[in-house]
């Protein structure tokens, strides 16, 4: 059993020992950090899976509440089933669904206070790399997005950006073990991505965010085993199909 699932296991106890119901809170995020044993980052990513699948309410300033009564007739009382590589699979689907409609939009309406914050994200971004430290190369990646999202003037968009971009820093610990060239294509991603908001070009915008998605998918099939979803598969094929057509076209 991984560290998530033992995690996962043991909120569930938690909640029964503590004797929960539907609408009750949790403990803070700093108990349940030390009791689970584990980062706030992956705190957070449960949590957050949690509530996607409705058995949790996240409320920002106030807690996470219990949605719904768990059964102890389970090994885990909460009966997730959670496959942390599906888990990673479905965000990296649904980020290539919604990041590129929002890169789209944020083209369009950012203002230049949004991205000098974008530029110097960038910047951290290049610094993490150069330190070689995963949690802040994903946490400003993370931070990135989000800004992103700001930019956009839309505080629903921030809020679903939020939860579409939440998980542990599992998705990153591959990072500086990918080949040097794949590491600058990921960081160059956020760079295009920076000049094609400056310069209001929303197809740009849109493209590049979608392929950095697609390129994140392949790279975690490739190096994590975790498998891409059907849609991403299909989408990366047309995509490569339709970069071989351009290459003979071009010669």
């Amino acid at each position: 059993m991984g560290k998530k699932d033992k995690a996962l296991e043991k909120l569930g106890q938690i909640i029964q020992d503590l004797g929960l119901k539907a609408g009750d809170r949790l403990p803070p995020e700093r108990s349940l950090v030390e009791q689970l044993d584990v980062s706030r980052n992956t705190l957070r990513g449960i949590l957050h899976s949690l509530e996607a699948r409705g058995l949790m309410a996240i409320r920002p300033g106030s807690g996470c509440y219990l949605r719904v009564g768990i059964s102890a007739t389970q090994d885990n009382p909460l009966d997730l089933n959670l496959s942390p590589e599906k888990a990673i699979a479905d965000q990296l689907e649904a980020a290539y669904l919604i990041m590129p409609m929002v890169a789209e939009h944020a083209a369009e309406r950012i203002g230049e206070r949004h991205l000098e914050d974008l530029k110097q994200c960038s910047v951290n971004i290049s610094r993490s790399i150069f330190q070689e430290s995963t949690e802040r190369v994903w946490s400003e990646s993370l931070t990135f997005f989000r800004l992103m999202a700001v930019g956009t003037g839309n505080d629903f968009l921030v809020r679903t950006v939020e939860q579409v971009c939440s998980a542990d820093m599992a998705a990153y610990d591959f990072f500086f073990s990918i080949r040097r060239d794949e590491r600058e294509a990921i960081f160059a991603d956020h760079i295009k991505l920076l000049h094609a908001l400056r310069a209001r070009d929303r197809e740009w915008a849109r493209s590049i965010t979608a392929n950095f998605f697609l390129r994140m998918s392949r790279i975690l099939e490739e190096r994590e085993q975790v498998p891409m979803t059907d849609l991403v598969f299909r989408s990366l094929r047309k995509k490569a199909e339709q970069d071989k057509r351009n290459e003979t076209w071009r010669t």
